[in-house]
């Protein structure tokens, strides 16, 4: 079964999944009075504090997205770029705790701001506010639950996870399938990302393994597969590491992001992308706004989330970090056009490239697991 057709199934409640209840009480405000009113604050925020990685993708924004937002609002952006996890554990021991969160916004991979979403942790975004959410691909941008009413958060872009093969070292072409990996010629040739979800989904659906038969347990062959890769595996590590790797020839084939490949082309690497035969795994970062911000932060969070969905925004964010677009009207380089299995950004070319898109109700209840069961096949 495609992942993308068991979304709905895992969609439920993430209070009976994780046992989380929202952070209410008679004293908090909830996130739909926080953005019931659409006028203008009298008083404007001194900044707006929002989570992000650091790096490239920090300075970009900055140049972009944050730059168009000062000048239009006078209001800075003071960028935090802790650690994804440790961040998001900080923001919800603070929220829980009812005390107003260290960032107004984040940047955190979708699964939490699902998770956050589902208890209540995040203020949703008012369309007049954010009128570019009417432009966007809703398969990539919206949560996978959404409904007619605002949107809990944004995903402001995708990428996706080919191949990434030195096309010095091997040739593209000998490089279809899941299975290819397993070819006695890469033998310690190749670089994975230690994210259980890069390699997992695509090797299920190579498999017919459905995730949502018997969560967690029913991806255990899915884990035995991936133990038969260690012979091939020459390093295990972040996209920094795998951007690495590329670029000094250490290894002959990435599975990464396609962010990775794309910077290890701009480091002169001579690799290419390669959307596996069986589907190409698809997933979106998110930016949330949290509860428990004084409204003319979560007024001007908003405000903010509509640059990050401007087009030229988006059209500089492809051609500097190779992410993918999702607001149609961007425009994209060469790479991404001429490439569609890899860089999928319409409804059509998802079903097109049998996009696996990120189960992400399911990523939120059994990440722990999954990780914990992908690190001990992979030999971390």
């Amino acid at each position: 079964m495609r992942i993308r057709s068991v979304i709905a199934v895992a969609a439920v409640s993430l209070v009976a999944m994780t046992g989380f209840t929202a952070c209410s009480s008679s004293e908090d405000t909830t996130a739909s009075e926080t953005t019931g009113s659409t006028a203008e604050p009298a008083t404007k925020p001194d900044r707006l504090v929002i989570r992000i990685w650091s790096g490239d993708q920090e300075k970009v924004y900055a140049d972009t997205a944050a730059a168009k937002f000062t000048e239009a609002t006078g209001i800075p952006i003071v960028w935090d770029t802790t650690d994804e996890a440790v961040s998001y554990t900080k923001l919800n021991q603070e929220i829980s705790a009812n005390q107003r969160p260290s960032a107004d916004a984040s940047f955190n991979a979708q699964q939490r701001a699902y998770t956050n979403a589902a208890r209540g942790w995040t203020i949703p975004l008012n369309p007049e506010l954010v009128p570019n959410l009417e432009k966007v691909t809703a398969e990539t941008a919206a949560p996978p639950d959404h409904t007619d009413g605002p949107w809990n958060y944004v995903n402001p872009y995708t990428l996706t996870v080919p191949f990434i093969v030195r096309t010095d070292l091997v040739d593209p072409a000998t490089l279809k399938t899941w299975d290819d990996l397993f070819k006695p010629e890469l033998r310690e040739s190749l670089a994975v990302d230690t994210i259980y979800s890069s390699t997992a989904f695509g090797f299920a659906q190579s498999m017919g393994v459905d995730p949502a038969e018997n969560p967690p347990a029913g991806m255990d062959p899915v884990w035995a597969k991936i133990s038969e890769l260690r012979p091939n595996l020459a390093q295990l590590g972040s996209n920094a590491d795998v951007v690495t790797a590329l670029t000094n020839g250490s290894v002959k084939v990435a599975i990464s992001n396609t962010g990775s490949g794309i910077q290890a082309q701009n480091a002169g690497a001579p690799v290419a992308l390669v959307a596996p035969a069986e589907g190409i795994y698809v997933v979106g970062d998110a930016y949330y706004i949290h509860k428990g911000i004084p409204d003319e932060n979560a007024y001007y969070a908003q405000v903010f989330a509509n640059y990050l969905l401007d087009p030229d925004v988006q059209s500089t964010v492809a051609e500097k970090l190779g992410l993918i677009p999702v607001n149609p009207d961007a425009t994209v380089p060469a790479y991404m056009s001429d490439n569609k299995a890899v860089f999928p950004r319409t409804a059509e070319d998802l079903e097109a490239v049998k996009a696996i898109v990120a189960p992400v109700p399911l990523m939120a209840k059994n990440d722990e697991a999954w990780q914990k069961a992908f690190d001990a096949a992979i030999g971390r």
